[in-house]
């Protein structure tokens, strides 16, 4: 039987939360997860703690981190029972990571989805897998190819740092309220190619203005925001692409090669 919220429960819809409350959906969720006894788990948003609980019951250890001060008291008081479960009231993209986790997993509202997948590939090296639920749009949108409408800079983040399956639908009755978007359960694995995380906040910030450019040839983008000399680097056919034109193997070759101005 299907679990609902009571209206005084639904704080976060202002945020772009819409809660999971399907029993069905986070059981499939936690199949995906893969766990085993000795898995330790961080999930960011707790929420009610309806997930929490499952992992808990998988795994070795769940640290889970929840924000709004409403949920962290029902959770923490709902999940009790489990010994090996730690919630957390804070901000999970703010904190430092204690140690390394074999599953990071979010349901987070889809107004985080960005920040949530440019922190996950700052910090892969912590996890050996990531199991998220997105908004479809989103989840096609980090494995879109280049020159389509939807390739952006977090396409070319997540395709750099992660191997990327697309799970499940989610139907929008799982949620309540219903979002009006469809959403997707999607696992991210860091890059194995990769024995370091390829991205750090500036080369993060190199590509985000770089894209800024987007629909003009990569010369305008290295004139404008490079310091003199740096489009000496790179020969005529390649200054006379467009930035949504190169693919992500490109951008890891383009990116260590320039030097911005700062703003």
């Amino acid at each position: 039987m299907e679990k609902k919220l009571a209206i005084g429960e639904r704080r976060r819809v202002g945020l772009g939360q819409h809660m999971l409350v399907s029993d069905l959906a986070a059981d499939r969720l936690v199949v995906a997860c893969n766990l085993s006894s000795t898995d330790r788990v961080f999930e960011i948003g707790t929420g009610l703690g309806m997930l929490t609980g499952r992992l808990a019951e998988k795994a070795e250890f769940v640290k889970s981190f929840e924000i709004d001060k409403h949920f962290f008291e029902g959770a923490k008081k709902s999940l009790s029972k489990y010994r090996n479960v730690e919630v957390v009231q804070a901000d999970a993209f703010e904190q430092n990571i204690d140690g390394l986790f074999d599953v990071c997993v979010t349901s987070l509202p889809y107004s985080q989805s960005l920040r949530f997948v440019r922190w996950l590939a700052l910090n892969s090296r912590f996890f050996n897998r990531s199991v998220a639920i997105l908004q479809l749009e989103f989840a096609n949108k980090l494995i879109s190819n280049p020159g389509m409408p939807s390739y952006r800079a977090i396409s070319i983040v997540a395709q750099i740092s992660f191997e990327i399956q697309k799970l499940f639908s989610i139907a929008k009755t799982d949620f309540d309220p219903p979002p009006r978007v469809a959403s997707l359960a999607v696992s991210l694995i860091p890059n194995p190619n990769l024995k370091q995380p390829f991205f750090d906040k500036s080369r993060i910030h190199k590509l985000d203005r770089l894209f800024s450019f987007r629909g003009r040839h990569f010369s305008s983008a290295v004139r404008k925001l490079t310091t003199g000399g740096t489009s000496n680097f790179f020969p005529p056919e390649i200054l006379a692409r467009r930035i949504e034109n190169f693919s992500p193997i490109e951008y890891s070759e383009i990116l260590p090669q320039i030097e911005f101005q700062m703003p």
